[in-house]
């Protein structure tokens, strides 16, 4: 739980656990992808919102809350990173290559993070499976409520994505 100076609690995301997702991210798409990608902006939220084409979602959890992050690309940057991952033009990719892909990529950065977190804080974090929605304006139900989330928008060859984490301190 985070504590401003008052020693009130608040909903403020864990530097820790940002800093270690964008690391993730950054590492992933580079080592993995061969696609080196930069932070372009990060931006709060009251709320999660809709972006890309195709997303995966995994959630995480751990002693001292829950919550979840999603990797939402547009088509051409989901092809171009899973087309790289699997050593194939980008317009090769077919519909189920990158549903899988994608899969992939979040469960990579995901497990990253969780091992970095769990190193450094003696605390168990724990992951779903991926899940993969795809669909201009596509919706993700079943994400937790009344907590802040913050947009990392990554910017690789001309192509934007977006990391959406969001983490409930219980």
């Amino acid at each position: 739980m985070m504590m401003n100076a008052a020693g009130q609690s608040t909903n403020a995301i864990d530097a820790k656990l940002v800093n270690t997702l964008m690391k993730a991210v950054m590492e992933v798409c580079g080592t993995m992808a061969g696609t080196q990608v930069t932070l372009k902006e990060v931006v709060p939220s009251l709320d999660y919102k809709p972006t890309g084409d195709i997303s995966g979602v995994i959630g995480i959890s751990g002693d001292y809350g829950e919550g979840m992050l999603t990797l939402s690309f547009t088509e051409p940057m989901a092809a171009l990173l899973v087309g790289r991952l699997l050593g194939m033009p980008p317009e090769e990719i077919c519909s189920e290559d990158m549903c899988d892909g994608i899969g992939e990529l979040v469960n990579i950065v995901s497990g990253r993070a969780k091992t970095s977190l769990s190193e450094d804080s003696g605390t168990l974090y724990r992951l779903s499976l991926p899940s993969i929605i795809k669909g201009p304006g596509h919706e993700i139900t079943g994400r937790p409520k009344n907590c802040p989330f913050l947009f990392l928008v990554f910017e690789a060859e001309g192509h934007s994505f977006v990391l959406q984490v969001t983490f409930r301190y219980f």
